[in-house]
């Protein structure tokens, strides 16, 4: 919070100082180009902070001004119009919402995909506007559009873009400074990770679209009154560009960097594109750099910077909401299951039920198919034939997200943590999984959360308490530690665990088992393991499972295990 309220003050003192400082002509120029920058904190909202390279962001400001100039043309003389002007500036952020839901929806669509389909957007807008003559004046777009009603003078336009541009920049440094933001930054990171800690991923890429598409409709909706006009340019190609080479170059991650390019750059460009021959060419080149060997922009490291020295204190941290489950009747079944990818078999009429809370191990020579097993009860791979049953849930109709919200936690082999975020950030995350509603995401409060779980993890391991340290900074083994910290702040019911103390100190493997037996007993959880260091199935496993070529080759006791010349002939059951 003391970071935003900076900010306000910052900007609100250098919004009301610049008409003063460049005269009237130049702070009638910067309105148009503040409005640019209104439009850059959405593609710094969806691109920096979700991953979703939006090359449409003109289709957004240009709905937005169409339908503002077409309400002051048909209503300027009516009260309607302010109803209408905020409608202009409220649809594009609908269509956002709704173009990311038909894209999102039961996949996970980024990178080149997701681009290619906004550049559509304004492809198709452009076409229907300088073919639709009747309402879009054509090629020659819509002229003569009246100012809004008692606001129509040079004064007036100054104010009006620069109120525009100090409520998106609060409204663009809430965000990113909330639970929302932090989500979506971990999305950007890891989207299979989110959903497995219950989260809607294909929902929060769809809101951060949606946000973007808010704010290009915001600067559309003054563009019209304030230029008089609005033309298919709007809709062309080389405008969506601009605004993300200004915000790449800026910082598309922070909140100052799409501001400060948007404006710089913008007015340099119209102010050198007739002098320098070459001036795309020598802003390619920028952008080029920028996006290779400088990925925070110009503002990155500042912005970073001053961002540590707000946050410097250790906030008051605030107990979490509990988390309630209900007790489920079935836990965990496989039932003659057999899995295929491409031509390959992997599991091969698998039976394996566990019906009552313990720790099992689940052991067998590699390409036995114990994570193709997991993979098969978290949904990430759907069996042909069988029965697969979690939590009373189907995994391959219920999805990862579903299982994870019912009760499930999984940890995989290779740590699944957040580089980019701090330690404080990765923990809250899991730390909101079915408790953090859209409230809570959108205020500040559940950044301070901490729960009797984690209280018990920083006991066993103090570096977790360092809640403002870099993720990316951890050694292997803290990792390690972090991802299964992360599972149990989920407090599951059914605990997955895939070679958790793989790559640990035998202090770090000690101490993990300790966490592994209280998480269980404290939960009231079924945890099962795959494991190949046997002395830690030897002091773990209530009973164990050993698969063979994706068959249940022998279950019981570890005694009996190392007693079964089954398992004798093609597994070593020694201590090693």
């Amino acid at each position: 919070m003391a970071w935003l309220g900076a900010n306000a003050l910052a900007a609100a003192a250098a919004l009301v100082v610049l008409p003063f400082l460049v005269g009237e002509f130049w702070a009638y120029t910067l309105a148009l180009y503040f409005l640019y920058a209104v439009a850059c904190l959405g593609v710094g909202i969806s691109w920096g902070q979700a991953g979703l390279l939006s090359l449409g962001q003109g289709f957004f400001v240009g709905i937005g001004a169409y339908l503002s100039g077409l309400s002051l043309i048909h209503f300027s003389d009516s009260g309607v119009v302010f109803l209408l002007l905020f409608l202009s500036a409220v649809v594009p952020g609908a269509i956002a919402y709704a173009v990311g839901r038909m894209i999102f929806h039961g996949r996970a669509q980024n990178g080149a995909y997701f681009a290619l389909i906004t550049l559509a957007l304004v492809l198709l807008a452009a076409h229907v506007t300088t073919s639709w003559n009747s309402v879009t004046g054509g090629y020659n777009g819509l002229r003569g559009i009246p100012g809004i009603p008692g606001m129509d003078d040079f004064g007036a336009v100054y104010v009006l873009s620069a109120v525009a541009l100090f409520v998106a920049m609060l409204f663009a440094g809430w965000l990113i400074a909330s639970p929302l933001g932090v989500l979506w930054r971990a999305l950007a990171r890891d989207e299979r990770r989110v959903a497995f800690l219950g989260f809607d991923h294909n929902r929060l890429k769809s809101v951060a679209f949606a946000c973007s598409g808010l704010l290009g409709g915001v600067a559309g909706m003054l563009y019209a009154p304030e230029n008089n006009l609005v033309t298919p340019d709007l809709f062309g190609f080389l405008l969506s560009a601009n605004f993300v080479v200004w915000v790449a170059i800026g910082g598309r991650g922070t909140l100052y960097g799409p501001v400060l390019g948007a404006i710089a750059l913008g007015l340099l460009t119209a102010n050198l594109r007739e002098t320098i021959s070459y001036w795309e060419v020598i802003l390619a080149a920028i952008f080029i750099i920028a996006v290779l060997r400088f990925r925070d922009g110009i503002c990155g490291r500042p912005e970073a910077a001053l961002r540590r020295w707000f946050a410097g204190r250790r906030p008051r941290l605030l107990a979490a909401p509990e988390r309630r489950l209900a007790r489920p009747e079935e836990l965990l079944v496989l039932e003659k299951v057999r899995l295929r990818i491409g031509a390959v078999g992997i599991l091969d009429d698998l039976s394996l039920r566990i019906d009552r809370p313990g720790i099992y191990c689940l052991i067998g020579p590699n390409g036995a198919g114990k994570t193709t097993t997991f993979d098969a009860l978290t949904g990430e791979a759907a069996a042909q034939s069988g029965t697969v049953r979690v939590l009373g849930r189907e995994p391959a109709r219920r999805g990862a997200r579903v299982l994870t919200r019912a009760g499930l936690g999984r940890k995989f082999q290779i740590p699944n943590v957040f580089d980019d975020l701090t330690i404080g950030e990765n923990l809250s995350i899991a730390l909101w999984t079915g408790r953090a509603g859209w409230r809570d995401l959108a205020g500040f409060r559940a950044l301070d959360w901490t729960s009797p779980v984690l209280g018990e993890l920083e006991r066993h391991f103090p570096f977790l308490g360092e809640r403002a340290r870099a993720v990316r900074d951890l050694s292997h083994g803290q990792r390690q530690v972090l991802d299964l910290a992360m599972v149990l702040c989920t407090e599951p019911r059914i605990i997955l665990l895939d070679e958790p103390c793989a790559g640990l100190s035998l202090s770090e493997t000690r101490r993990v088992t300790e966490v592994i037996r209280w998480a269980t007993g404290a939960f009231g959880a079924t945890t099962l393991i795959i494991e190949h260091d046997m002395a830690l199935v030897q002091s773990l496993a209530e009973r164990v499972f050993v698969l063979h070529q994706g068959r249940l080759l022998a279950e019981g006791t570890v005694g009996e295990i190392q007693r079964n010349a089954e398992v004798q002939a093609v597994y070593s059951g020694g201590v090693r």
